[in-house]
């Protein structure tokens, strides 16, 4: 048994996560009631065993806030929704055509703002996240799904939405009927689109879904899904590399000299910092991991945060190395679970960075304001001030 506060893991997880993974990788966490899995084998043993951890959670805040959706369930019932809904988020899809001939151009337009209001006489600095990291996370998929007629502000609103219940642990109701109220505004707008496509479907992921074969409440839940991690993810990215680049000279400078190696920063950022924290399986009967009896029932979460920098997996897992050649990491999850939109979250974070520093090449941390990572089950920094 652990004891440590919800509070205290959203202050600063990582040295409570190290002690685990030292003395108690598999530990029972009373204030959050649930087991805690800490190592990499670990939860890869639980990722790769559904029979027996299973996705489909009782009680489950990802059911409560977005529906039953893929992150609920387990193959082969998700084998058919991932088969359905992941080509669009491919290369080769409406995410690749939208990488290649939209994404510079909707970078460089908030950028254009950014620099409207700072001319119009906003102040010299300016807060990345809300200007900029926000709308572009926001905007991308938006586009990709089709709904980027409701305005990016009004994209972001539903993913912080629904993101303040899905970290709600302590079952608060005051932040469930946040998602509550958000999962039923996004709602009716989903329903919208979903006729939309029907009388007159064109090229979105949401198109492809319906043509795919996907019914209108898997669209619907998945989307939800979709908007909850797939906006929130590439936009603490966003903050966590530009940061991470305003910080270290050194890592800048080479990243200056030899451009290729930003998208292996991107992805030591995220393993590093993996601004999504968890994944939540439950025991179908009694069983064992790590040595440590799990009784049916019990709630197990698998600590991706911690496992990005198990000390058995990865060489000086604390530090970014650009030239790391170790696999992947698991900040998009692991198995059959792992992110479908990652390949374009990839290429937000990737561009929306160097179309930031190209504008801007002299950019820095603006010293009067104090930078804070936040957050376990989404972290990272909720406001980031710089000046050109």
């Amino acid at each position: 048994m652990f004891e440590v506060t919800l509070a205290e893991l959203e202050d600063d997880p990582y040295p409570i996560l190290a002690k685990m993974r030292a003395n108690e990788p598999v530990c029972w966490v009373p204030a959050l009631q649930m087991f805690f899995v800490t190592r990499w084998d670990d939860v890869a043993t639980v990722e790769d065993n559904p029979e027996l951890f299973t996705a489909a959670t009782e009680p489950s805040f990802l059911a409560r806030t977005l529906g039953v959706n893929m992150l609920t369930l387990d193959p082969p019932k998700l084998d058919r929704l991932r088969s359905m809904m992941l080509p669009p988020f491919k290369a080769g899809g409406r995410s690749g055509e939208f990488a290649k001939h939209e994404l510079k151009d909707m970078a460089d337009e908030l950028l254009d703002q950014v620099e409207f209001n700072r001319e119009a006489g906003s102040g010299a600095s300016f807060d990345l996240i809300s200007s900029y990291a926000q709308l572009l996370s926001a905007g991308s998929l938006a586009r990709v799904l089709g709904l980027d007629h409701h305005g990016f502000a009004q994209m972001w609103d539903w993913c912080t939405g629904l993101v303040t219940d899905l970290a709600n642990f302590e079952d608060d109701p005051e932040l469930a009927a946040i998602g509550t109220k958000t999962k039923e505004e996004l709602g009716a707008a989903l329903d919208e689109a979903i006729k939309q496509s029907r009388t007159n479907p064109g090229n979105s992921a949401i198109d492809a879904f319906l043509a795919n074969g996907a019914t209108p409440e898997e669209v619907l839940n998945n989307v939800r899904l979709m908007i909850s991690g797939g906006i929130n993810e590439p936009c603490e990215a966003i903050g966590l590399v530009t940061w991470t680049l305003l910080t270290r000279p050194d890592l800048r400078q080479r990243v200056a000299k030899e451009p290729n190696k930003m998208a292996r920063l991107v992805e030591e950022v995220l393993r590093v910092h993996c601004p999504v924290g968890t994944v939540t399986r439950q025991a179908t009967e009694d069983t064992e991991l790590g040595g440590v009896a799990i009784p049916k029932g019990a709630l197990v979460s698998g600590i991706l945060r911690s496992i990005n920098r198990d000390e058995s997996h990865w060489d000086n897992p604390d530090e970014i190395d650009l030239d790391r050649r170790q696999g992947p990491h698991a900040a998009f999850a692991l198995g059959a679970h792992r992110c479908l939109g990652e390949w374009l979250g990839r290429q937000v974070v990737r561009q929306g960075v160097e179309r930031l520093f190209a504008r801007f090449p002299d950019l820095m941390l603006d010293p009067s304001h104090e930078v804070t990572n936040t957050g376990f089950e989404f972290r990272g920094p909720p406001e980031l001030w710089v000046t050109p």
